[in-house]
């Protein structure tokens, strides 16, 4: 984007302001201009202000020159994309040649077919928003194994066990044939923790090492902060979630701290040192105590890989066919991963879109998908483009959204769904009003048959659905929110599954200092001491020691209880029970609900019923927990056995799913994209990629709605959101009134 001379440092002068506000609000303002026939101007209410803003009437992003070579450098990547993309469409489809199972011409579009039949050499696959990925990975599985390919040599990796599992699942069912259960499949942490596990003595780790969550990890940067006297310094010291923030962005985008702060957190430049002391230390104590967080996990297979060429080489000649799912979302350390992994047969393939890319928050680099052919010079490139999902009418809206993009490959989706129905944009006086608007449009679906598990709300930020939540409440119309306090995050689910720990990897000092602050008269300072005392034993859990204390008998009963739940011929069920017993006193004194909680500690015995081993047991537990299926959920106390329940969700918990109709509601500027988002062209650009990925979940229907107002104590938002504005009018139909 050029440097606009209008604005000085990105910020548009005062007359500048005034000049645009004149334009905006008062249409007739002439700035000086010959006059026009009354016929060529306008009157505010013949025109809505969508139809009248343009882009110029924003605050723009400030565009530093390096920030320009790299636009210009991305645009050349892209055309090299597109030119393989053109080569790869002009290569004639080539029927089997041979008898197969499946009849994959048939099954397949053209593009799928040629994405799915393409097994040697390295291939990218462009896969806009609901063109078939899944469909054309499952298909690709299956012609791996109908070639002779040995299940064991693949490896699938996905950022969800759950689409990990739907894969293997359908291809099971499309062959017949079960063997496919043999491929290696999961999330990157969990190939990760597997692999580090499997080759421990290789790589000189210890095989029981302890997976700690990231409240864990925020818990142990607390320790240390205190430990340190951070917190007694006379300014206010970072938190512990946001020193854990920066820790972990700087380790996923491969950053020093000092860069992360420099470009996200500036006002804590002045703590650099400090946060990178405790980072220091928190490795240290990581190491000390056989625990791994889940950067370890990336990190350290990727250091190994690395530095340790027996393994590579292992690693390389184990996985001689490699699929990635969702490859927009891997951050540096993971695509140094695959790299490592895909140089010994190049049998590599990728799939993904950079326009769905959200996560840059947690370290994801849409970059990486667009870099490819540069990392694989002879790459094929296959583009899905037809879209199974949405009709004709959304996609025009989201492949002009799409398009606006400054950063990014530009595609354009069709369907063959031509129902008729653009998406419509409602402006309303405020909250309340935009709420009993979408409210009412729900009930009207309703009435249509329309099931209401076939509608969503999705939103930027979580408070952007309160007016919502109140006014189903208000109509007695069932709903989720997805999100809240997660299942595994729950304190007395965090207190039994740190017994648990401690079972298996007794020197894991962060599960220690928790349970052991539960018994009365033992606080940080004697938990450090108790926890001291174990290491020094090696971690063997004895406490006869203390026996003479207040808390010594507590003591006494909590080590024969555990080794009573650390006899190897019982039950992962049955050591849970055992540690239950024990916890139930105490959570009676704590919780008043306890009743409740237990039901949790429950469940946590049945999922344990499905394992043979409790490190596998807690490795799943920490690396995918049941967060949605057993989460708090926010829900009207009627009778739902009539309706299931409407969906009310952020934008980023909503990817990968599809409704019937969606709502997109407080599209303000300042709300979405947020304020912070002008900071920078990426940031904005995340946000743009947000907002395509919200409305490219509708199938028939898609509403986008705004109050005319929002106020906070810093700002009072009045315009339309920009991404609205950019949209090509013809492709949505403005609500009047």
């Amino acid at each position: 984007m050029p440097s606009n001379p209008d604005y000085e440092d990105g910020q548009r002068s005062d007359m500048d302001k005034i000049a645009n506000f004149l334009k905006t609000f008062a249409p007739n303002y002439q700035e000086n201009k010959p006059a026009e026939k009354a016929s060529q101007r306008y009157s505010f209410k013949e025109m809505h202000e969508l139809e009248r803003l343009t882009d110029e009437d924003y605050l723009q992003v400030f565009v530093p020159s390096e920030v320009e070579m790299r636009i210009q450098k991305l645009k050349q990547v892209t055309d090299i994309i597109e030119q393989k993309v053109e080569q790869t469409e002009k290569l004639a489809v080539v029927s089997p040649q041979k008898e197969y199972k499946i009849d994959y011409l048939k099954s397949l579009n053209k593009n799928q077919y040629v994405a799915a039949t393409s097994i040697e050499g390295p291939l990218l696959v462009i896969a806009g928003a609901g063109s078939g990925k899944t469909r054309t990975v499952v298909y690709r599985t299956s012609y791996l194994l109908e070639n002779g390919i040995l299940p064991e040599s693949i490896l699938l990796l996905t950022f969800t066990r759950k689409a990990a599992k739907e894969i293997i699942e359908r291809t099971a069912r499309l062959l017949q044939d079960n063997s496919v259960e043999k491929i290696m499949r999961g999330t990157y942490h969990a190939f990760a923790n597997h692999t580090l596990r499997l080759y421990a003595k290789m790589l000189d780790l210890p095989s029981n090492f302890t997976i700690i969550d990231t409240i864990d990890a925020q818990d142990t940067i607390d320790l240390i902060r205190q430990e340190l006297k951070f917190a007694k310094k006379s300014k206010a010291f970072p938190r512990k979630n946001r020193i854990q923030s920066v820790i972990s962005k700087a380790r996923n985008c491969n950053i020093s701290i000092e860069e992360v702060l420099e470009r996200e957190y500036t006002a804590l430049l002045e703590f650099e040192e400090d946060i990178s002391l405790i980072a220091q230390t928190f490795q240290q104590y990581k190491k000390a105590n056989q625990l791994l967080d889940y950067d370890d996990l990336m990190e350290v297979l990727r250091d190994k890989l690395r530095d340790n060429m027996a393994f590579r080489r292992t690693i390389q000649a184990k996985y001689r066919y490699i699929m990635v799912d969702e490859f927009q979302d891997t951050n540096v350390v993971q695509k140094q991963i695959i790299d490592y992994i895909a140089a010994g047969s190049k049998n590599i393939m990728i799939v993904g879109d950079d326009t769905q890319s959200i996560y840059a928050f947690r370290g994801a680099n849409f970059e990486n998908i667009l870099m490819f052919p540069a990392t694989y010079p002879n790459c094929k490139v296959v583009k899905l483009t037809r879209n199974y999902r949405s009709n004709q009418d959304i996609l025009n809206f989201t492949n002009s959204i799409a398009n606006q993009a400054i950063l990014g490959y530009k595609k354009s989706l069709y369907s063959e769904n031509h129902t008729p129905f653009r998406p419509i944009a409602a402006k309303k006086y405020d909250q309340q009003q935009e709420a009993e608007f979408i409210v009412s449009k729900i009930m009207e679906l309703r009435e249509k048959d329309i099931p209401l598990n076939k509608i969503a709300v999705l939103y930027r930020a979580s408070y952007h659905g309160n007016y919502i939540q109140a006014e189903l409440l208000k109509r007695q119309i069932p709903y989720v929110v997805v999100g809240g306090i997660r299942f595994v995050e729950r304190r007395h689910v965090k207190d039994m599954t740190s017994y648990l720990r401690i079972l298996l990897n007794p020197y894991d000092a962060v599960a220690w200092n928790r349970i052991l602050k539960l018994i009365a008269g033992i606080g940080k300072v004697t938990a450090s001491k108790i926890i001291l005392h174990l290491q020094k034993q090696n971690g063997q859990i004895d406490f006869s020691k203390f026996d003479k204390r207040k808390y010594g008998t507590e003591l006494l009963t909590l080590q024969e209880v555990l080794k009573d739940a650390m006899r190897e011929t019982i039950s992962i069920s049955t050591k849970i029970e055992i540690l239950k017993n024990y916890y139930e006193p105490l959570l009676k004194t704590q919780e008043a609900d306890y009743e409740l909680r237990l039901q949790d500690i429950d469940v946590l015995v049945t999922l344990a019923g499905k394992y043979d081993s409790l490190e596998k047991f807690l490795s799943d537990f920490a690396l995918d927990p049941p967060s949605n299926k057993f989460q708090d959920q926010n829900r009207p106390l009627i009778d739902e056995s009539e309706d299931k329940p409407v969906t009310l969700s952020t934008i980023h918990s909503a990817k990968g799913l599809e409704w019937y109709c969606v709502f997109v509601p407080h599209l303000l500027d300042g709300l979405f994209p947020s304020s912070r988002s002008l900071k920078t062209i990426d940031y904005l650009e995340e946000e743009r990629r947000l907002f395509y990925v919200a409305c490219s979940r509708a199938k028939e229907q898609l509403y986008l709605t705004y109050p005319s107002y929002f106020t906070a104590w810093d700002s009072y938002l009045t315009m339309p959101s920009r991404f609205l504005v950019e949209v090509e009018q013809a492709f949505y139909k403005i609500l009047e009134g």
